[in-house]
C-alpha cells in the first residue's frame, strides 16, 4: 500500500517530505498528498506521478484518508498497467464503483503535482476528479 505524511510543519519537514515523495515516485509510480480540511473547503488527498505516465493527477475530496488511498491507489494501479482513464468513465473499484469527471482548477488545489510537473509558462497538470458513485467501503 502507498502511504501517506502527515501535513507539513517546518522546512526541514517539507525537505524529508519532498524526498520521500520523490522516492514514493521512483518506486512506485506516484505518491499520494493529503490535504487537511479548513473553512475553505473539506480534506482531500491526490495523486502526484500520474503526470509521468502522460496521464492527469486523480483528486478525491470528503473521503476518510485510508479510503481515499485504496481507491486512489487503486486507480493508480490501473493507470500503471496502461489503462488510460477517461472524464465520463464510470470504473469499478473493490472498495465501490467511482465517477472520473474533469478537473480544470489543479492549479489551486493540486499544488505538488503542479510544482513537480508544470513547466513555466504552461498549462496547470490535467487532473480528473473521482466521485464515489455509491459510499465507498474500507477494503
Amino acid at each position: 500500500m502507498f502511504e501517506t505524511m502527515e501535513p507539513i510543519a517546518s522546512t526541514h519537514q517539507a525537505d524529508q517530505y519532498g524526498a520521500w515523495q520523490r522516492d514514493m515516485i521512483r518506486r512506485h509510480g506516484w505518491a499520494l498528498q493529503p490535504m487537511p480540511g479548513d473553512e475553505d473547503g473539506p480534506p482531500y488527498v491526490y495523486t502526484v506521478g500520474l503526470s509521468g505516465f502522460g496521464h492527469p493527477e486523480l483528486i478525491l475530496f470528503a473521503t476518510a484518508p485510508a479510503v481515499a488511498a485504496k481507491v486512489l491507489n487503486d486507480l493508480g494501479e490501473l493507470v500503471r498497467l496502461g489503462r488510460g482513464l477517461a472524464a465520463g468513465e464510470r470504473v469499478r473499484l473493490r472498495s465501490g464503483d467511482v465517477h472520473l469527471l474533469t478537473f480544470p482548477e489543479s492549479a489551486d488545489w493540486l499544488f505538488a503535482a503542479n510544482d513537480l510537473y508544470r513547466a513555466p509558462g504552461d498549462p496547470p497538470v490535467r487532473a480528473l476528479l473521482v466521485v464515489p458513485a455509491d459510499e465507498l467501503a474500507p477494503v
